[in-house]
């Protein structure tokens, strides 16, 4: 019993481990799919953010070359406060310049000014111009670009104006998506060779698109490095737990509720078969008990009718008139008495069903069942080893299971902790079922007429069984006999064969 519930246990357990298993790869599928549909749809956002801000850089110079070219240096403070106010409500345009192409000319800055190679980068950018905006990494500032526009925008052109732009902050965002450790992104030079600011991690999925802007086609990437973390969190896994763990405890309620019902229903077929072998058997007892009074009173019922034959003889030599009415009334009862007993020995012969093909194996497993628990309150076990093909005989299946029921019911009743065995084979046309015990066996005395009514080695039985069974195995074709020179009590079963298919 302990080994069964602990392969049960093993059993439910592997499937709730395959259940929270499969739901939590169901999980990680979902939440996967749902970051990068998430990454997609916060990288585009950014890209289109970013390239508005880098739109917003060619007004600025327009803006910025406007004033220069109607102050010049003389109203120099002019263009500097608009610059002034352009960084202060820009933060990521760090400054405002304009670069003479002769050196010896002066420079127009904002704080914190440039470097002389970032001059040289300047007017080097101007003078490539044709009329359209320059951009340039900073030489000394790595994560800044300079995006530059010679002034006047024409051939005349004696400087060059930049705006120093910080690219760090061109794609700053207070998004908390990108606060993660697992998501990252970068912006790169045109020419995709040099990042300018981030660097992707071992990038699982991504996102890769130039900026919106002609001037400044800077290419955006995103990238988010997908981890168990991320597509199974544990407030989430904890949950998927608690479900599979409370659907699989409703099912085994479920489970149990129906093995119960099944027990039940099985209980109830077991316990009509065996009231229906019970009410055959008793029907079977009856009638051999009437056919064995019927031949131990056929004598003396004869002997009481002569003898009342005689009186009634003799009486016609005495007193006629009172003898005679007794010894009428006594050939009347005995004529009565024999008549009831030759009506009961009638009766009680069953009449039998028509022949059919039924299993043999059913019938040992049926009588197995109905025996089961009885076996166990005696401590005895009951033990089958079947011939590993259907078996089937002609009979009526109610009296071969009468038959087993007898001869496995007599083994069980032999001792207290018997062990009985029920085998079958086959031996040419026949089928042989053999039913032993490990009792005390049949005593000498009575080996030769154990199949005779009336004959029992119990204290309490009737001596009717083994009879009943004898006989109803001829009228199948077959014979029963107790097995000599055997290690146990052996009674063996021999029927004709069926031809007839039969169900196993």
């Amino acid at each position: 019993m302990a080994v069964s519930y602990s392969k049960k246990f093993w059993r439910y357990a592997l499937l709730w481990a395959f259940a929270v298993i499969l739901v939590l790869s169901g999980l990680a599928v979902f939440e996967r799919q749902n970051l990068v549909r998430e990454l997609t749809v916060k990288s585009a956002t950014l890209h289109r953010l970013a390239s508005q801000r880098a739109d917003q850089h060619d007004a600025h110079l327009t803006s910025l070359s406007a004033i220069y070219v109607a102050g010049g240096v003389e109203r120099q403070d002019l263009l500097l406060d608009v610059a002034a106010t352009i960084t202060r409500f820009y933060p990521r345009i760090t400054s405002v310049n304009v670069v003479p192409y002769v050196r010896s000319r002066p420079t127009i800055e904002t704080q914190p000014g440039l470097s002389a190679k970032a001059r040289d980068r300047v007017v080097e950018l101007a003078r490539r111009s044709t009329g359209a905006l320059q951009m340039g990494q900073m030489p000394d500032m790595p994560d800044h670009y300079l995006l530059v526009k010679r002034t006047p925008n024409s051939e005349a052109a004696q400087h060059g104006l930049a705006l120093v732009i910080d690219a760090r902050a061109l794609i700053a965002t207070d998004d908390p998506f990108w606060d993660r450790p697992s998501a990252s992104l970068r912006l790169l030079t045109p020419d995709g060779q040099t990042a300018l600011v981030g660097q992707l991690s071992s990038g699982e999925i991504g996102f890769s698109k130039p900026l919106g802007s002609v001037s400044q086609p800077l290419i955006f990437e995103t990238s988010l490095a997908i981890g168990l973390s991320d597509v199974l969190p544990l407030g989430k896994v904890l949950s998927v737990i608690a479900l599979v763990t409370t659907f699989f405890w409703l099912l085994s309620l479920g489970l149990k509720q129906r093995a119960r019902t099944k027990d039940a229903e099985s209980r109830a077929k077991l316990s009509a078969q065996e009231t229906q072998l019970a009410h055959a058997s008793r029907v079977n007892a009856m009638g051999e008990m009437a056919s064995g009074m019927a031949h131990e009173l056929a004598q003396p019922l004869t002997a009481i009718l002569s003898q009342a034959q005689a009186g009634r003889h003799l009486a016609r030599r005495g007193d006629v008139e009172r003898l005679g009415t007794v010894l009428d009334d006594t050939v009347a009862q005995a004529q009565r008495a024999a008549n009831i007993l030759d009506r009961l020995r009638r009766w009680s012969k069953p009449n039998r069903a028509p022949a059919e093909a039924c299993s043999v194996h059913k019938a040992v497993q049926s009588v197995h069942d109905l025996l089961a628990l009885e076996a166990k309150s005696k401590g005895a076990v009951i033990s089958m080893s079947l011939h590993n093909e259907p078996l089937a005989v002609d009979a009526d299946p109610v009296e071969l299971e009468q038959v087993v029921f007898n001869l496995v019911r007599n083994a069980v009743d032999a001792s207290d902790d018997a062990q009985v065995k029920i085998s079958t084979h086959v031996e040419g046309p026949s089928v042989v079922l053999d039913v032993s015990d490990t009792g005390p066996g049949v005593p000498e005395h009575l080996k030769y007429r154990i199949f005779e009514p009336f004959v029992t080695g119990k204290p309490d039985g009737t001596g009717l069984g083994l009879a009943l069974c004898q006989r109803l195995v001829e009228e199948m074709g077959g014979d029963i006999a107790l097995l000599d020179d055997t290690a146990q009590t052996t009674f063996r079963l021999l029927l004709p064969r069926s031809k007839n298919a039969v169900t196993p």
